[in-house]
């Protein structure tokens, strides 16, 4: 059951309009139960409380609330109905009542209500609740299209929420888990389920059944786009002995003769000639992969690096700056920085740069979990 803040649902003061003590009585019970998140004793008092008003939709309304928190949606639910049919002009019941259908797994019933009150929920957190039950409402019912629509501006509303992120992460993962049941029942040996295959094998690191499946694909569609990138890489990853980077460079080279403008082939080219020494050639190859993708940080911080090499500090500079504002938590960039600065004899710039390394290594900045297909990361040689 996904967690909601309280919302309290009007306590209604028509019930004080009654004689008997009993229900003054039961009326500030459930209010401080409520106020609490007492929902047991909510629920206890506003039961009784419905015997002696058994009008008052606000009555129903609360003791729904409270039915709900305890993880009781068919009570729930009925008591939201039930204060619906006494007044039907009380929005956040209608929702809540949505939100226990969703629970119930009656998901059309749930989207009809949950769809509209999405676009402009009264308040954040019910518009958070809403979301959720409404994205998985519409998985339920395979309108994978809406609910991946649902999921985005979940997103976008509400960064950072970590069950938000579980659940369209979740979301994501169910979709392509069907899909590639559907690729196996269809075309078990085609190349798509290769390639498929030797993406699982990369992303468990196991990277010589994952060349088996890419040269797979390569025997069936030589001119299929990234698959010899994807070759090259984990060429690259399972050995670096002379006859694997030859391979890997043979591999990028083929994935640039079908794409030109690969800027991760001309990057990960550039990177074995800068390991083996070949400053020049690197730095075109470099300069290339940024023409295509201005934004490839670990492209600016090798561009840098070999400009170092060649003793080119002040041409380094802009590279390594541009690399440290579009990833404000890698430190390599600073460190680089840090070393161009006194090329160029800055000792005030090389000391902040050493400084906001150092930082960054303090704080524990994240380590860089690579994931399936990403280009090479940039490391400190010390």
């Amino acid at each position: 059951m996904a967690f909601l803040k309280p919302i309290l649902l009007f306590l209604t003061a028509g019930v004080f309009t009654l004689a008997a003590s009993d229900a003054d009585r039961l009326s500030d019970q459930a209010q401080q139960a409520l106020n609490a998140h007492h929902w047991a004793d909510a629920s206890s008092a506003l039961e009784q409380l419905a015997k002696l008003a058994p009008d008052v939709p606000e009555v129903y309304a609360n003791l729904g609330l409270a039915y709900y928190f305890q993880g009781r949606a068919t009570q729930a639910l009925a008591s939201f109905q039930r204060a619906l049919h006494l007044n039907p002009e009380m929005p956040q019941a209608t929702i809540m009542s949505g939100i226990c259908q969703a629970e119930l797994g009656h998901h059309r019933e749930a989207i009809a209500i949950l769809d509209p009150a999405f676009r402009s929920p009264t308040d954040p957190q019910i518009g958070r609740l809403i979301g959720l039950h409404l994205e998985d409402s519409f998985a339920a019912v395979k309108q994978f299209d809406k609910a991946s629509v649902i999921g985005e501006e979940l997103l976008r509303r509400y960064p950072g929420d970590p069950e938000i992120l579980f659940q369209v992460s979740r979301l994501h993962a169910d979709r392509s888990y069907q899909l590639m049941t559907d690729l196996v029942r269809s075309a078990p040996n085609s190349p798509w389920m290769h390639y498929a295959n030797a993406q699982v094998q990369e992303s468990l690191q196991h990277y010589d059944a994952a060349i088996q499946e890419y040269e797979n694909v390569v025997k069936a569609e030589p001119g299929l786009a990234s698959v010899h990138y994807r070759l090259g890489l984990v060429t690259l990853l399972a050995s670096t002995d002379p006859e694997s980077i030859q391979k890997a460079k043979h591999a990028f080279e083929q994935e640039l003769a079908l794409s030109p403008r690969n800027a991760d082939a001309l990057y990960e080219l550039g990177e074995i000639d800068r390991e083996q020494g070949r400053y020049e050639t690197a730095r075109d190859y470099f300069t290339r992969a940024i023409a295509e993708h201005p934004e490839f940080v670990e492209a600016r911080i090798a561009l840098g690096r070999t400009l170092l090499k060649l003793g080119k500090a002040s041409d380094a500079l802009p590279h390594l700056q541009e690399a440290a504002r579009l990833d404000p938590s890698n430190k390599v960039p600073h460190f680089l920085l840090a070393k161009a600065y006194e090329a160029v004899g800055d000792s005030a710039g090389s000391r902040n740069e050493l400084d906001s390394y150092r930082k960054l290594q303090q704080e524990g900045a994240l380590a860089r979990v690579r994931t399936a297909g990403a280009p090479t990361a940039q490391q400190i040689d010390h």
